[in-house]
């Protein structure tokens, strides 16, 4: 019987997918029924959109948008199921308004409940609309839509001189009116269902006319709508055809109207009108419904819109009440399972579900009489065959199974000793008889085994039917301590932390001791089965070797490992006294070697002996080489064997020290560069030497030697010097010391040079303060120019003028003569100094006399005027822009003179040149 539903189930949903097969557009389009180019104002338009290629058909809705504004829809009603061309149309008014805009249509191709959801949809391109108007009768507004029955005013304007414009109209007419350019159709209430207004001007000049029509749609909303089923009432039976009617009355225009259908809240599908009927009529539509279980309780309903344009009003839809239906269907059984696989202790209540509208009331039976399903089942009903039963056509046979268990019998706790065999002694018991399998750490294990240390621990028994129970079985193994794990050799940081971890694995439990060097860092605890010996703020100290031992009472086991402290020095506990000796070469010391740890072994090492006690005689005078070092090693427990030695410092000090010039005798000259040397004969060790650089008594460096040779060697030092003349005279010396520490003695041993003593030269410099760049000299007095000159050997000093005597430059009478540069000269063997000096001639005033000093002339009258000069000179003359006289050297007196003198304003000047560098004085004559 399950079969049976089961296929009928296929055969609907197989009829579902072959019903709602959809396939979308190839292309959506838009154009101007018979008409391109611009449209022209006040003209209906038929707009056209093309779908290509759609199926099917009657799920194909068309949308008109104007810009982003739904305009309207247009569907279809064809059975057609293979893809077909479709086409849809919209008439559009043309007005101003409509100049620029953009119209697209949109195919919308609605999905069944089986298809994809959401609708597929296509948009065609835009078309763009151009509108003109060169009609001289504008209308305002140019279309109107009306209630019956309601007021309308529109406005006819003309910007043209006319002798006459009027309204033609049926109701409301204008007569003809001259001297303006507006007139107004108003109509109170509008009770003309086919109105056809009509403005026209009689304009000058022009044989007819001009009109235009005023579009008007009068509209009327329902008195009602209403929604039933046709030929039937009460319940529907699913998988019927029914027919719904809408039925719509007393409403206009019928072409504008839309009924739109609903199931709930979605939208079903549209139906339009074409009736081009104005007046009001009852208009109904249909709708094929075919009622599944899903649309039981569900309210059909219907509503009426009127499409009355964009820019109209949009009057108010009616909805019909909603037309609430109930679908009978069934009975059915269905979620009813051949076998029925329950625990003990529940019941078949839930199993079998019951489907039917009425809903029928289903009974249990178990061998053919009645039962509780909600009885709860025991073991002993295991493998009994149960009935649902509605009517003798409608029935359900289950057989049942009741499961239960596993139930597990085990011991909880196991002692074996290893590699012994063991097979645990378990059972289960349950229906389905369980699967037994055992595991240890989630792996799968099998017995019996011979037993390892590394099997002992816990294992699981899982058994499993239905449902799984689980045991835990502890199994422990006896065994003598393995090898110590966890314990590795360390390298730690000073004043790191560190941990020793000591693990051997044995049961019983192993007991743990540790061999080391004891400090007061040192703590060892011991907890679950480890042994960890801790050191803190490790140290230099605890360098060495730690040694744990494990043990129970099958045995024992034991591991040596080392811990190096890097950055600490290890310890040593050996004292030795003197650590450091300084001896002089020939000399013998005493040292001592003990300690506070006692030693596996304490002995000294020194020049290939050993000696076998803690005291050591040193003599150098056995020393076959001068790098000779006593070394007492000991041995202790825990600790790496150690060895100190004696530092020993062998020195001796130098034979002899002396200072030179490197290849120089005699004076030296001022800001040359020198090396002095210092030499130090047989000394040892030189890495100790240091040579100190004196002038006088002060300190002026020291050098210091990196050589590592131990043994006497001579040794030299240098210093660069560049004298001044402040070294003249100066002594030079240098010292040699060995830095022999602390422990040598004290003060440390010197040994001093010679002084050098050092002569030098330098070249003369003239005292300029005594002899200034620029001299002024007064003309007819004496002036003396001193020159004098410091240098080593004493300065010759010379001038270039024949007037020089000594250092010492005279001039008896000051002249024009004595104008110039005069140079001093300074020499001696280390050099030359040179100053020049300007001598620069004065005088008290300008030594030129015109006779006469003032003229009073007559305009054109004659002039004549003498300047004259007692002095020496270079030249004289007159400057005058009438009369110039040019220079004269060889006179002390020259005239200017005028026969005629047409100038107002003249200022002639008298000159006299007094020195050769061009410097003269002057006089000008005034003339009134």
């Amino acid at each position: 019987m399950c079969k049976g539903i089961l296929f009928r189930i296929f055969l609907v949903l197989l009829f579902y997918l072959c019903k709602n097969v959809a396939g979308t557009p190839n292309m959506v389009s838009i154009s101007v029924v018979g008409h391109t180019g611009p449209m022209v104002e006040g003209t209906w338009y038929e707009l056209r959109c093309d779908v290509q290629k759609v199926a099917p058909d009657q799920l194909l809705t068309v949308r008109w948008y104007k810009g982003q504004t739904l305009l309207t829809d247009t569907s279809f009603n064809d059975s057609i199921k293979t893809p077909v061309d479709k086409s849809a149309t919209y008439w559009i008014f043309a007005n101003t308004t409509d100049d620029g805009a953009e119209y697209r249509c949109e195919a919308v191709l609605r999905q069944r409940q089986a298809g994809p959801q959401p609708p597929t949809t296509e948009m065609s391109e835009p078309l763009l609309v151009t509108v003109y108007c060169n009609c001289p009768v504008v209308l305002q507004p140019p279309a109107v839509v009306v209630e019956y029955g309601t007021s309308v005013s529109v406005n006819c304007s003309t910007s043209k001189p006319h002798f006459g414009m009027a309204w033609e109209v049926s109701q409301g007419a204008v007569d003809p009116q001259e001297g303006v350019q507006l007139i107004t159709w108003n109509v109170p209430r509008l009770e003309e269902w086919d109105i056809k207004p009509l403005c026209y001007i009689n304009i000058k000049n022009q044989t007819k006319p001009d009109k235009r029509h005023l579009p008007v749609i009068v509209y009327k909303t329902p008195d009602n709508v209403s929604i039933s089923i046709v030929n039937h009432t009460g319940p529907v039976t699913e998988g019927t055809q029914y027919e719904l009617q809408c039925d719509v009355q007393n409403v206009a225009p019928v072409h504008r109207l839309t009924v739109k259908w609903y199931k709930g809240q979605t939208l079903l599908t549209d139906t339009f009108f074409n009736d081009p009927t104005k007046t009001p009529v009852n208009r109904f539509a249909t709708l094929q419904i075919s009622p599944s279980r899903a649309d039981d309780a569900a309210d059909y309903w219907c509503e009426a819109e009127l499409r009355l344009g964009p820019a109209a009003p949009q009057p108010p839809t009616m909805k019909s009440d909603p037309l609430h239906i109930t679908v009978h269907y069934g009975p059915e059984i269905s979620d009813c399972p051949e076998y029925v696989w329950l625990k003990e202790g529940e019941n078949l209540e839930g199993y079998c579900s019951v489907t039917g509208n009425p809903l029928p009331e289903p009974r249990w039976l178990k061998a053919g009489k009645p039962i509780d399903p909600t009885s709860p089942l025991r073991r002993t009903e295991n493998r009994h065959n149960y009935t649902m039963y509605i009517n003798e056509d409608t029935r359900q046979h289950l057989m049942v199974f009741v499961m239960y268990g596993p139930e597990i019998s085990c011991r909880k706790h196991i002692t074996v000793l290893e590699n012994e065999e063991v097979e645990p002694n378990c059972t289960a018991e349950g229906f389905p008889p369980p699967e037994v399998t055992w595991f240890k750490e989630e792996q799968r294990v099998y017995f019996p085994q011979r037993m390892q240390r590394a099997d002992a621990g816990k294992y699981v028994l899982v058994a499993v039917n239905n449902s799984t129970s689980n045991h835990t079985l502890e199994i422990e193994v006896q065994y003598s301590p393995s090898d110590i794990m966890g314990l590795n050799d360390q390298s730690v940081t000073q004043g790191s932390k560190v941990d020793l971890n000591c693990t051997s694995s044995a049961w019983p439990r192993p007991d743990y001791e540790w061999i080391y060097h004891p400090e007061p860092n040192v703590r060892i605890v011991s907890e679950d089965g480890v042994s960890k010996l801790s050191i803190a703020s490790a140290s230099g100290n605890n360098t060495g070797t730690y040694t744990c031992i494990a043990s129970n009472t099958l045995g024992k086991t034991n591991l040596t490992v080392r811990v190096d402290v890097q950055g600490a020095e290890a310890l040593c506990p050996l004292i030795v006294n003197p650590s450091h000796v300084v001896l002089e070469y020939r000399g013998s010391v005493v040292v001592e070697c003990n300690t506070s740890v006692s030693p596996s072994d304490l002995h000294w090492e020194f020049l290939n002996h050993r000696v076998n006690n803690g005291t050591l005689l040193v003599n150098s005078s056995q020393f076959k080489n001068w790098d000779e070092t006593p070394r007492c090693t000991g041995k202790f427990i825990g600790l790496d064997t150690c060895t100190k030695h004696v530092d020993i410092t062998l020195y001796k000090t130098p034979d002899n020290v002396s200072i030179s010039i490197v290849n120089h005798t005699g004076p030296v000259i001022e800001g040359t560069q020198y090396e002095l040397q210092c030499d130090v004969q047989n000394v040892a060790p030189v890495q100790l030497l240091t040579v100190k650089w004196y002038k006088g008594q002060t300190l002026l460096t020291d050098t210091f030697f990196n050589d590592s040779i131990k043994t006497p060697v001579n040794q030299s030092a240098t210093l660069q010097i560049s004298p001044s003349r402040a070294d003249d005279a100066a002594d030079y010396w240098c010292e040699a010391e060995l830095r022999l520490g602390p422990a040598g003695p004290q003060p440390p041993p010197t040994m001093k040079s010679n002084p050098l003593n050092i002569t030098v030269y330098y070249k003369p410099v003239i005292n300029k303060g005594k002899l200034p760049a620029t001299m002024p000299v007064f003309w007819g007095y004496p002036e003396v120019l001193v020159c004098e000159a410091e240098g080593h050997p004493s300065p010759v000093i010379s001038w270039t003028s024949t007037r020089a005597e000594g250092g010492n430059l005279t001039i008896t009478v000051a002249t024009i003569e004595n104008d110039g540069v005069y140079n001093c000269t300074a020499t001696n063997s280390a050099g030359t100094d040179i100053v020049s000096v300007k001598v620069v001639m004065k005088v008290d005033s300008c030594p030129v006399m015109l006779t006469p000093p003032v003229v009073l002339l007559e305009y054109g009258a004659s002039i004549s005027v003498d300047c004259s000069t007692s002095i020496a000179h270079r030249g004289m003359g007159w400057e005058a822009s009438q009369g110039q006289v040019d220079t004269g050297d060889d006179v002390q007196l020259i005239t200017w003179s005028v026969p005629k003198l047409v100038e107002w304003d003249i200022k002639p000047v008298c000159y006299v040149i007094i020195n050769k560098a061009g410097i003269r004085c002057q006089r000008s004559l005034t003339i009134n």
